[in-house]
């Protein structure tokens, strides 16, 4: 099957604005790029270490690997590879496994071929895995094994590779019969000389235009990353439930979900129950001055607490409350709207305002010391602070720069106001910096997408059209990154703004052949955008992070609602609440 993205057949004519297309797909997720955390000294195949494990510690789908058989200590890697050499004994065979849902010893969770998104995503709704792909080179025995949670093997293949190099050995899968499926492992046969590039999966999407299964796409992104045991979202999809829980995360998810429910790709129970469940354990988690903690974790009795080292954060808290008072709105949850407008109300951020009349980024860990740092640079989440104050305290003010630009220009900083609130999509000038905001948002689009051009034009980059100046996950995954369009040589993108600015743009069609580029190049996958892209080498990280894919998923909501004749629910939402019109006074009286 020639390319990685292509039409397979028209089903028919779907209402949805001017693209009337409902489309059957076939696209691949991959399950592991064998990229590592280090550069390889030298082109000969490196060695593993033990100490420190060279390869990202998980999958492209949020899972863990490890390595089996009793040559396991051969396998080595070079960029972007991995392999081995063994020799004929019959104790010569050494492979990997795969978990395809959670972590490997986590029973209860197993992948479903005829719906392998999660449970809570609505039959119409899933795609299919009909087959998947290995890429590899060499010879020798290559084998691939598909197993139950008790290592029944449920399926399995073995073949004779003979390639001088890199090609796609592609397999089809009996489906139906592949319900319960917890692992994929390859081994290499004795005797073998194998490289593997990549493992992935061919699945057929379902019929739906391309602009809502980016939604779709992004929503299960970060609806992997849910607890229902705990209430909260993972930072990551790959981490314990109750390890690193966000809070921020957990409130956009609320929003999303609630968004999904009105598309019917998720039920509205389900939805109810999202937004109950996280405003129950909020409750709990609430510190000084009503703030809520920036991360969680489960203490050793295995009550949610504020992670160790954490702040309670305004913004945070912020972007909790004012998401799930519009969720609530949204679902017709009219007695929660009041629990919740009144929680808001008892958040002291009227306490937080310094001096110099700007609020505070929250409250140190001790509980005790008010940060020093606080709101005042012109963005987005500047703004939506002050709406939480406005709306804690009807009478409060503050300060805000009148810069009219973001911080370094960051991409997600001009946009994350829009995925609340429809007011700042308006040509109307705001009180309080003076700002034209959906003008500003146009200009920071602009100067993204002329970045490369105009200030690494005499650069050698494997992705010059590639945009997305943001902020998040550092180069293979080690630290933070803020990369906005106002430094200089940045060769690292975070793609979660082309989505997040996509219904600013005053080309829709350019967003389409953008996103289409970027199925074809792995960047956006069925289980929404890796993490980063080089621009240089066109290195990715896959790591699903729950912030930006919540930011994926609600910039692509919103991008379905401009370009079409649907009504968008979240900015009727709060846009019909009384006491959110009041806070939005401080910009827009």
């Amino acid at each position: 099957m020639p390319g990685f993205f292509r039409n397979t057949f028209v089903l028919g004519f779907f209402a949805f604005g001017s693209h009337v297309l409902a489309e059957n797909r076939v696209v691949w997720q991959t399950l592991h790029d064998y990229d590592t955390i280090v550069e390889p000294d030298n082109t000969d195949r490196q060695k593993r270490c033990y100490e420190v494990n060279p390869f990202l510690s998980y999958t492209s789908i949020g899972t863990d690997f490890g390595f089996v058989g009793p040559a396991e200590k051969s396998i080595g890697w070079r960029k972007g590879q991995i392999g081995l050499s063994l020799g004929g004994g019959s104790d010569e065979w050494a492979g990997m496994w795969h978990s395809l849902s959670r972590l490997a010893r986590m029973k209860d969770f197993t992948m479903d071929f005829t719906a392998p998104y999660p449970s809570q995503i609505l039959p119409e709704f899933q795609p299919r895995i009909t087959g998947l792909r290995a890429v590899v080179r060499g010879k020798g025995g290559f084998k691939i094994d598909l197993a139950d949670t008790d290592n029944k093997v449920l399926w399995s293949s073995v073949r004779q590779i003979a390639n001088d190099s890199f090609s796609k050995e592609l397999y089809d899968l009996p489906t139906d019969s592949l319900q319960k499926v917890k692992t994929l492992t390859w081994i290499a046969e004795p005797g073998s000389e194998l490289d593997i590039e990549r493992i992935e999966f061919r699945m057929e999407t379902p019929d739906m235009p391309m602009e809502q299964w980016w939604f779709l796409a992004s929503y299960v992104k970060a609806l992997t990353c849910y607890s229902t045991a705990t209430g909260l979202v993972r930072d990551r999809a790959h981490i314990d439930d109750g390890s690193f829980d966000s809070m921020a995360s957990t409130g956009l998810f609320c929003l999303a979900t609630a968004a999904a429910s009105g598309e019917g790709i998720v039920s509205k129970n389900f939805a109810s129950q999202v937004l109950h469940h996280a405003h129950e354990v909020s409750k709990d988690l609430r510190g000084p001055f009503g703030l809520l903690p920036h991360f969680v974790n489960k203490d050793e009795t295995g009550k949610l607490v504020r992670h160790e080292g954490t702040e309670y954060s305004t913004i945070d808290t912020t972007l909790f409350d004012l998401s799930l008072i519009i969720s609530a709105k949204m679902l017709g949850e009219d007695e929660l709207l009041e629990q919740l407008l009144a929680q808001a109300k008892q958040v002291k951020f009227k306490e937080l305002v310094n001096d110099k009349g700007r609020v505070s980024h929250g409250v140190e860990a001790d509980g005790k010391t008010i940060i020093p740092f606080d709101w005042y640079d012109w963005g987005g989440e500047s703004a939506l602070v002050l709406v939480m104050l406005r709306l804690s305290d009807g009478q409060a003010t503050a300060t805000m720069s009148q810069a009219h630009r973001p911080h370094q220009g960051t991409g997600f900083i001009s946009e994350i106001q829009s995925l609340l609130f429809g007011e700042f999509d308006s040509e109307a000038i705001d009180a309080l910096s003076g700002a034209n905001w959906k003008e500003v948002r146009k200009s920071v689009l602009r100067d993204q997408k002329s970045y490369t051009s105009s200030k690494l034009a005499d650069r050698e980059l494997s992705y010059s059209w590639l945009y997305g100046f943001s902020a998040g996950e550092q180069k293979r995954g080690l630290g933070y990154a803020v990369g906005g369009v106002d430094l200089e040589d940045q060769m690292l993108v975070h793609p979660h703004y082309i989505l997040m600015a996509a219904a600013v743009d005053d080309n829709p069609d350019e967003v389409r052949k953008t996103m289409k580029l970027l199925e074809k190049k792995r960047i956006f996958t069925p289980l929404g955008m890796v993490e980063n892209v080089s621009l240089r080498t066109g290195e990715k990280l896959p790591m699903i992070g729950s912030l930006n894919a919540c930011f994926e998923a609600l910039g692509a909501y919103h991008f379905i609602k401009k370009t079409s004749d649907q009504p968008n629910r979240i900015y009727e939402a709060s846009s019909g609440i009384h006491d959110l019109n009041n806070a939005l006074k401080i910009f827009y009286p």
